[in-house]
This record gives C-alpha cells, sequence and structure tokens, in this order.
C-alpha cells in the first residue's frame, strides 16, 4: 500500500529571506570600486504532483514448450565374419594320412535267462503259505476239545512252527505262539504227532527241510 506526501512551498516568503540575506552581506562587506550587481531571483513556479508515477507493465510471455528431440533409431550392429584364407606353402611336402580304420560294432552280448532272487523268494512265500493251510485242514481232523476247556470256556490260538524234510516228515516242533492255555498248547503238539507225516511239500521246497507256520484253533461252538 503506497503513501502519498504532498509539499507546499512559500514562494514569497523565500524571496524576502533571499533579499535580506543580499542586504547584509552588502552592509557589513568592504566598499569595492565597482558596485556590486544585486541578482534578484526570479520567481519559480514549482508544482509537485501527489499521484504516483504509473510505468507501463511489461507483458511477459509464457516460455515456449520444450519440444522432445525425436529418439533415433539405433540399427543393429551386423557381425562381420573374416574369411581366413589359408596360406598354402609351395614347397611343403604333402604327407599322406592314413585312412580311418573302420571300427567293427560291438558282438551283441549273450542273454542268459536267470529268475531274479526276489522272484524266487516270492514264490517259496506263496508255496509255505498254501503247504501251511493244507496242514492245517490235515491237522484239525485229530482235534479233540479237552473237557477241562470246555467246562471252563477256555479258548485260544496256537501258533506251532513245524520244521519238515522234502518228503513231509515232521524233524522238530515248537510252540511259536501260546494259546495262553497250557492244556489247549498241549492238545496242538499231540494233535501235530497224530497227523504226521504230512502230504509232500511242493517241488520248490523240495531238497532241504524248511519251517513252516502252521495256526490252531481252538473255540466253543
Amino acid at each position: 500500500m503506497s503513501r502519498h506526501i504532498s509539499f507546499h512551498i512559500d514562494l514569497p516568503k523565500a524571496i524576502g529571506v533571499s533579499i535580506a540575506i543580499h542586504i547584509i552581506l552588502m552592509v557589513g562587506l568592504p566598499e569595492f570600486d565597482k558596485p556590486l550587481l544585486i541578482l534578484i531571483p526570479q520567481e519559480m513556479s514549482v508544482t509537485i504532483s501527489s499521484l504516483p508515477i504509473q510505468q507501463p507493465i511489461e507483458k511477459i510471455e509464457p516460455p515456449e514448450p520444450i519440444k522432445p528431440k525425436p529418439i533415433k533409431k539405433v540399427e543393429p550392429i551386423q557381425k562381420i565374419e573374416k574369411k581366413i584364407t589359408p596360406i598354402i606353402d609351395k614347397n611343403a611336402t604333402i604327407v599322406a594320412q592314413p585312412a580311418p580304420k573302420e571300427v567293427a560294432p560291438p558282438e551283441p552280448a549273450e542273454v542268459i535267462s536267470k529268475i531274479p532272487n526276489v522272484l524266487a523268494q516270492e514264490q517259496v512265500t506263496q508255496s509255505i503259505e498254501s503247504y501251511s493251510s493244507l496242514l492245517a485242514n490235515a491237522i484239525a481232523k485229530y482235534k479233540q476239545y479237552p473237557k477241562i476247556a470246555q467246562m471252563r470256556g477256555w479258548q485260544g490260538t496256537v501258533i506251532a512252527d513245524l520244521e519238515i524234510d522234502s518228503k513231509g516228515l515232521v524233524i522238530s516242533v515248537k510252540i511259536k505262539k501260546s494259546s495262553t492255555y497250557e492244556v489247549l498248547d498241549n492238545e496242538a503238539l499231540e494233535m501235530i504227532k497224530k497227523a504226521s507225516p504230512f502230504p509232500a511239500p511242493p517241488d520248490n521246497l523240495r531238497g532241504k527241510n524248511f519251517n513252516v507256520l502252521v495256526p490252531i484253533s481252538f473255540k466253543l461252538e
């Protein structure tokens, strides 16, 4: 916010003061040969305007937008292949290289058909299980339920471990799992003794002794 200061000059009063100063100088100064010229000031008209000076405001043009320069497409660098020309020495002696030997194809290996041990073991296991069922049926024909076990309601299953030879004869027998009742275990051993000798084992079990587990069940109907 601008402030305006106005100036007012009393011109007649200023002229009177100027004349008084000249008179004092003429009286107080020594006389000269030549008369002094008295300068009478002329009236001056001074007009001071209280309005502020207005300067034309320059119009500021907005800067021109910068245009992006177009991106030049870079062409791929082509691979320059140099051809190497072999230098042949005319004075060099040409040595004949031996022809490559023909490699005979390997002879086919002999195919030997053998039954894997795993398959043979599975067949033996299946034969033993089948023979165990045959022995269990043969032993069950001689079962006589002990009277004391019937009276007291004792029941159970005996697992007998039998060692059999290639002809089906019992080499040894032992209780693998007890029925928890001694009278039933003893009756199972007696039944095995009465049922032996057993039928001949399968062909793949012959030639050596083998063990077979036979379950003997005692249940009251």
